[in-house]
């Protein structure tokens, strides 16, 4: 029997600190067929949605916020209250955050400037290869 590879719509988070760049990634999300259910730009914030909103199939975490908490330390505190698939997005190569990063269970971690296709491919492996 064939897999049906089409993704069902996912309901996304947006955690960026770039107003810009945050609707850049609405937009793409729009074109992917799936639905941006909430955005901010601070991690404390991050977390206080995340927990909130019930329906959160899958945040696109910048790793740079706007305030003392950055993206992966709001990751790690999400993770300790519920289940979420995670995509962190970051301007930044720098080791040690890619290194702190595998501390969080993330299903990709793409450099800026992001394109459709990266985004298409990282929603496909935590969606659709993890269900194979």
């Amino acid at each position: 029997m064939a897999q049906d590879t089409k993704l069902q719509s996912k309901k996304v988070l947006i955690v960026e600190d770039d107003s810009i760049q945050q609707i850049v990634l609405e937009r793409i999300i729009n074109q992917m067929g799936h639905t941006v259910i909430g955005s901010s730009s601070k991690g404390s914030q991050a977390i206080e949605s995340a927990l909130r909103i019930g329906a959160v199939d899958i945040i696109l975490m910048d790793i740079n916020l706007a305030d003392d908490v950055d993206g992966i330390e709001a990751a790690k505190e999400i993770n300790k209250h519920r289940e979420v698939k995670l995509i962190y997005i970051t301007a930044s190569e720098d080791p040690e955050h890619q290194k702190r990063a595998k501390e969080t269970d993330y299903v990709a971690y793409l450099t800026k400037p992001l394109s459709k296709e990266s985004l298409e491919s990282a929603f496909d492996k935590a969606f659709i290869n993890a269900s194979l």
